[in-house]
């Protein structure tokens, strides 16, 4: 109904008045509400305006009396609306985001995961440096670096070298490593270090990026259902050529591509926590889509396999 109706006149801050009469006494002979603030002005003139307001010309209320009426009537029809059938009405900001499981990624694929499930999770990346002659070089583990679902580093350690290998490369271009920085930090031999990354990685989902590469330096299996590869997640590869392929992306490229975020700085060696941290951040991005691809494959390996097992008893 418009505002000549007998519902009456929609102020300014949305209250309604339910009679002609009010309207009148409160807005004067005009059929439209003026677009005045619906509080009580305070001027020194208070007597004046009253004045006005009686004479009829337009204004919002300036009496006290006249502005309790208003106030308690906007107040009891809020209270009857947010007791509908009994029920009180929870306004929608109460739904604080503490009362819910944290979000994960920012990018179109996250999820949300409690604090407990949080713990479940931990990103891997490792250096490496070049062994043997030039021709058959091969990687050998020189530092291994694992954070936690937040970022803390739960391991950083140093590998020492085995007594009878030669390092014919440190690739400090990438690695940072240096024969002097081997020879103060490394602490710990590879057999110490692979139980130390075992302890860690039990009953965990591991992040990484090439985690083929890390886990074979450090001579670990992790089951294929708990492992996090961006760099094997379909959705990150792309194809380089006409034949439909999908070949892998580097982590830089991933990250400003998909989070517009700069790392591994030209230059600069790379940070083994830095890249952990970036694997996790790419999957928080895709968690959502990432975890129900792989249930759909744990569900069908599962039929597969009691299939293979009824086949078999037959």
């Amino acid at each position: 109904m418009d505002s000549t109706g007998e519902i009456g006149v929609i102020g300014t801050q949305g209250q309604r008045y339910n009679n002609n009469n009010n309207r009148r006494k409160y807005w004067g002979n005009n059929k439209k509400a003026p677009k005045t603030s619906y509080y009580p002005q305070h001027t020194s003139s208070e007597s004046s305006s009253d004045s006005d307001s009686s004479n009829g010309s337009t204004g919002a209320p300036k009496t006290t009396s006249e502005y309790n009426r208003k106030t308690s009537f906007h107040n009891n029809k809020n209270s009857h609306n947010n007791n509908i059938n009994g029920r009180k009405r929870i306004p929608r900001r109460s739904f604080e985001k503490s009362n819910r499981e944290e979000e994960v990624g920012g990018v179109g694929g996250g999820c949300y995961l409690s604090p407990q499930e949080r713990k479940r999770f931990v990103a891997l990346d490792c250096e490496m440096v070049g062994i043997g002659p030039c021709e058959y070089q091969r990687s050998s583990l020189a530092r291994v670096t694992i954070v936690d679902w937040n970022g803390t580093i739960l391991l950083d350690e140093f590998v020492r070298q085995e007594e009878n290998v030669e390092i014919t490369d440190y690739r400090t271009f990438v690695s940072g490593i240096t024969p002097e920085i081997l020879e103060i930090r490394a602490k710990i031999d590879l057999e110490t270090c692979r139980i130390l990354v075992k302890r860690i990685l039990e009953n965990k989902i591991l992040v990484g990026h090439g985690l083929k590469n890390d886990l074979r330096a450090l001579g670990v299996s992790h089951p294929w259902h708990m492992t996090r590869d961006t760099a094997k997640y379909e959705p990150f590869m792309k194809v380089r050529f006409n034949d439909g392929i999908l070949w892998p992306r580097g982590l830089k490229e991933l990250m400003k591509t998909l989070l517009n975020r700069d790392i591994q700085t030209y230059g600069i060696p790379h940070s083994p926590h830095e890249d952990a941290v970036a694997a996790l951040d790419l999957y928080r991005s895709a968690s959502r889509k990432w975890e129900k691809a792989m249930e759909y494959k744990v569900q069908k390996t599962r039929r597969i396999q009691q299939q293979n097992h009824h086949h078999c008893k037959q």
